[in-house]
């Protein structure tokens, strides 16, 4: 399985690039510290576009940093700004 960052670390608000799962695939979406363990203030929400507003589904923290996501779906992952270390966004196939 690969890894690709969709959203390089760092402590401010920021939103990733999109995640296109096709029909009958998954993907596994989350969230990293890029030196020692993720933030307690760490937050990554899990949003799936739809034909209005993107609706948040799961968020990702320290205590649950990845999430299966099951296609049909396209997604985006929202980081709330924090304190502590350097969190990014990741997904692998």
């Amino acid at each position: 399985m690969a890894q690709t960052t969709i959203l390089a670390a760092g402590n401010t608000e920021a939103e990733s690039t999109e995640i296109a799962v096709a029909a009958g695939a998954s993907i596994t979406v989350g969230i990293f510290a890029a030196a020692g363990p993720i933030p307690a203030t760490a937050v990554g929400t899990v949003k799936q576009s739809t034909p209005g507003a993107k609706n948040p589904i799961v968020q990702l923290t320290n205590y649950k940093p990845s999430e299966v996501l099951v296609g049909p779906g396209t997604y985006t992952v929202k980081r709330r700004a924090h304190e502590g270390a350097a969190v990014g966004v990741f997904i692998e196939d």
